[in-house]
């Protein structure tokens, strides 16, 4: 009943989500691993402000991110979305980024470590570019929080020389392979709220799911 209860619950955020959220990437991962052979899936939107001081532009990006396991500690991921503004309605390409990720330190732990890099075309860095990340989840059941950390080198001529993108959240367990993501994604002078549910990353060994 209460595996029931929260599906429903993370279902109905994820539409207010699509329905009340620019071109922002939300982190949609964490340090938890697909395991060797498996596929995760990750589906969510976040809610952007594009516009600056008294003409905001208010945007949502549906956003769905795949994961395949190429050893218990080695996953590849691919992600990409649309932002939709919502004085208009018309949906734009992101892009699509890639990445590879390597866990560091996993269970039985408090504290779960992994690194990755990758790159890709996006509208965040104007388009295509290369990132490294390191992200970091806490295992203990009464504080699932998670942090990650990307820095991005846009290699597009001119502009900005690295992007900065931070996000904080917090892990809702659904199931022993299933787990909700809420969260916030800073990358100056954007902020995007994120919400997510990650299929396929089981729970930390040893710490079974509630």
């Amino acid at each position: 009943m209460r595996t029931q209860t929260r599906w429903v619950l993370c279902i109905g955020l994820i539409t207010m989500a699509l329905l009340l959220s620019g071109c922002l990437y939300n982190i949609f991962q964490t340090a938890a691993m697909i395991r060797g052979g498996d596929v995760g899936l990750a589906v969510g939107s976040g809610l952007v402000n594009m516009g600056f001081d008294d003409d905001p532009l208010w945007m949502v990006t549906p956003q769905a991110r795949v994961a395949f396991g190429l050893s218990d500690t080695v996953n590849l991921g691919v992600q990409s979305g649309v932002g939709i503004p919502l004085t208009t309605g018309s949906p734009g390409w992101m892009g699509a980024v890639g990445d590879i990720k390597v866990s560091i330190l996993e269970d039985p732990g408090p504290l779960a470590v992994a690194v990755g890099a990758g790159g890709g075309f996006s509208v965040e860095w104007v388009g295509w570019g290369v990132f490294g990340q390191i992200l970091l989840d806490s295992n203990l059941r009464a504080f699932p929080v998670f942090a990650a950390y990307q820095l991005a080198a846009p290699l597009s001529g001119g502009g900005r020389r690295l992007w900065h993108h931070l996000a904080v959240g917090w892990r809702w367990r659904l199931s022993e392979q299933a787990q909700m993501l809420l969260q916030v994604d800073l990358a100056v002078p954007l902020i995007s709220f994120g919400v997510a549910v990650d299929i396929g990353h089981w729970a930390p060994i040893g710490k079974p799911a509630d």
